[in-house]
């Protein structure tokens, strides 16, 4: 049954890191947040980054960009039962503060939305990632989401790596 719930690797979106929340309510879906020593600039940069490089993903695409709304394709590769799905998302962004995203369709899911936040401290940046996916298939929402948990901590993870190394680069 854990194999299944592979498809949720198809989240646009996931630490290892203790600090890490995780929204047990089902229709709540799930979030992560991971503390990052670096600058705002160097973890928006690694979230488009994150993009581009994420292995569940077999390619993200630019479809169509009007300021700060993108038209956004990726295609999530290997994905049990389900295979590959593609979908199209919108994303509104507030630069260096937050991403909001949401599908406009999908060939396999049903639903898909969220939320990456930045937020700014004293030692650096608090990243958050919120996501929400209703696959549409029988089983519990509950098992999607606790899935879906470790994706969402492993992206977070890859990305304070990535920004902590941009921050560590000199100018």
């Amino acid at each position: 049954m854990k194999k299944s719930l592979g498809l949720l690797a198809a989240l646009a979106i996931c630490s290892v890191n203790a600090n890490a929340a995780f929204c047990q309510a089902p229709s709540d879906g799930v979030t992560g947040r991971v503390e990052i020593t670096a600058p705002a600039q160097a973890v928006w940069d690694a979230v488009h980054h994150e993009r581009q490089s994420d292995p569940d993903l077999t390619y993200s695409k630019i479809v169509e960009q009007k300021g700060n709304r993108i038209l956004l394709e990726q295609k999530f590769n290997a994905i049990p039962i389900v295979g590959e799905a593609t979908c199209l998302l919108v994303q509104e962004e507030t630069p260096l503060k937050r991403i909001d995203y949401k599908m406009v369709r999908s060939d396999k899911f049903k639903e898909m939305w969220g939320s990456w936040v930045i937020e700014e401290n004293p030692s650096g940046v608090s990243l958050s990632l919120h996501s929400v996916l209703d696959t549409g298939l029988p089983y519990a929402q509950s098992v999607t989401n606790q899935f879906l948990k470790g994706k969402i901590d492993a992206r977070l993870n890859r990305v304070k790596t990535a920004a902590e190394k941009i921050a560590q680069k000199p100018q």
